[in-house]
């Protein structure tokens, strides 16, 4: 299994969207690393070049989502 990993919440709700499995967030300081399985290269270039498209709302639930998600996970630790 191939793993991706990003910093970036907005590209992170965006890969669970469209589906995408997360393995895990590794959580430093208040910061989330978001862990993702086989995530193809076309998909990141998608995004990068502003070509990608998800639901809005659907997409302002999921940075909420992750953004409680690693604010969580750094009071457990």
């Amino acid at each position: 299994m191939e793993t991706y990993k990003t910093t970036d919440i907005i590209l992170a709700a965006c890969l669970r969207l469209k589906s995408y499995e997360m393995v895990t967030i590794e959580v430093s300081g208040n910061k989330g690393t978001f862990v993702f399985k086989d995530v193809g290269q076309d998909f990141v270039d998608e995004y990068d070049l502003g070509k990608l498209l998800v639901e809005p709302v659907a997409f302002n639930n999921m940075v909420k989502h992750l953004t409680t998600s690693v604010r969580r996970m750094n009071q457990q630790n």
